[in-house]
């Protein structure tokens, strides 16, 4: 729908550009006839027609056939040939034609207008500023407007091409985060399973409802900010059935409007990756999670101890956090600022993203 209203509003547009023209060229050789001192309708209305003639004739052929196609030698010889007919032939035969008529119309008493000498005397073609103003007008206007078509032709599909490349990259980047967090959930409840431990079953369960909810969600859609907020809760049960009394989550949602809305999963492998670098087996820890809306920005703060050496300064978190960098660039194009620092033996990350307000209705709308 929103792809056909934008061609009827172009096609408006361009109705109205043309529109706008002839009543220019009208008003144009209404005014030159009037300071000339022409009575002769006839005339007017000849050198129009002729006007409409040629303008469509470029805007249609000569600028499409030669001139886009960057064959200037063609268009120029195209339109030196319609000089030359226009002064040697058109220009007096509209003359002559304005003449007969209004000799044939002239009422009794009725004065000859100045230019009627000139009409009975014509002057030579290259001294005929009407057809000299016709012939600039007609064809400059014509193929500034194609041209202007073209340019705005070229810069839709590239636009559009941009966005269906961007999609396409995104919609990657989504389908990344299943494989991921389904390879991290796995180990885990493998490694349950190893210990013969009761927790497995709920474990599997949880993992169950959490592919369930990833599956509903996954419509490419923005989703309600409370979603995202009870996934990665979900995630955090499942992982302290893993890590049994081992590790302390400090997880705080505060100030959580239910009218916003944010990417799926876009938060959840920055939880992850505080678990898969901030816990380990036996191993007591403290992973902090804290998010809270002020004024529009979810701000999140997430910090874990380092208990994996694979991490370091330069490398960062791994796939899962440089897939959310992409995904914030690719969905809030400066409107987050992100930064991630290892300070000691604790690895820190503060997010802040703007966030929409109903953006499933908009969409929907």
């Amino acid at each position: 729908m929103k792809f056909i209203k934008n061609v009827r509003q172009e096609q408006w547009v361009i109705f109205f550009v043309h529109l706008s023209v002839w009543l220019m060229l009208f008003a144009a050789f209404s005014l030159f006839s009037l300071h000339r001192d022409e009575s002769l309708p006839v005339f007017i209305v000849l050198l129009y027609c002729y006007g409409f003639f040629l303008f469509y004739l470029n805007y249609f052929f000569l600028t499409p056939g030669f001139l886009l196609p960057k064959k200037y030698l063609a268009f120029t010889i195209s339109i030196v040939l319609i000089g030359v007919v226009s002064f040697s032939l058109i220009d007096p035969l509209i003359q002559h034609i304005s003449m007969n008529d209004f000799i044939q119309n002239r009422q009794p008493g009725m004065d000859f207008p100045p230019s009627f000498d000139k009409f009975s005397r014509p002057l030579p073609p290259i001294l005929s500023p009407g057809m000299l103003f016709l012939l600039a007008t007609s064809l400059m206007f014509s193929s500034s407007i194609r041209i202007f078509q073209k340019l705005k032709r070229e810069e839709d599909i590239n636009r559009q091409y941009q966005h269906e490349k961007l999609n396409a990259e995104l919609m990657l980047l989504r389908q990344q985060v299943n494989p991921h967090f389904l390879f991290n959930s796995l180990n885990n409840i493998h490694s349950l399973a190893n210990r013969k431990s009761d927790l497995t079953t709920e474990a599997i369960a949880k993992l169950s409802a959490i592919l369930r909810y990833m599956l509903k969600e996954n419509s490419g859609r923005e989703i309600p900010l409370t979603h995202e907020i009870e996934a990665i809760a979900n995630y955090i049960d499942l992982q302290k059935l893993w890590m049994k009394n081992t590790i302390k989550v400090d997880f705080v949602a505060e100030n959580i409007g239910e009218n916003f809305y944010i990417e799926p999963f876009i938060l959840n492998p920055l939880v992850e990756n505080a678990f898969k670098y901030g816990s380990l087996p036996g191993v007591e820890s403290i992973i902090c999670i804290h998010l809270q809306m002020v004024g529009g920005w979810l701000q999140v703060k997430i910090s874990n101890p380092v208990l994996r050496e694979k991490l370091s300064p330069t490398t960062g978190m791994g796939i899962g956090v440089n897939n959310v960098i992409r995904r914030l660039e690719l969905c809030y194009p400066g409107c987050f600022k992100m930064e991630n620092a290892r300070i000691g033996n604790v690895y820190q990350i503060n997010l802040s993203m703007k966030l929409k307000k109903n953006e499933m209705d908009v969409n929907r709308a």
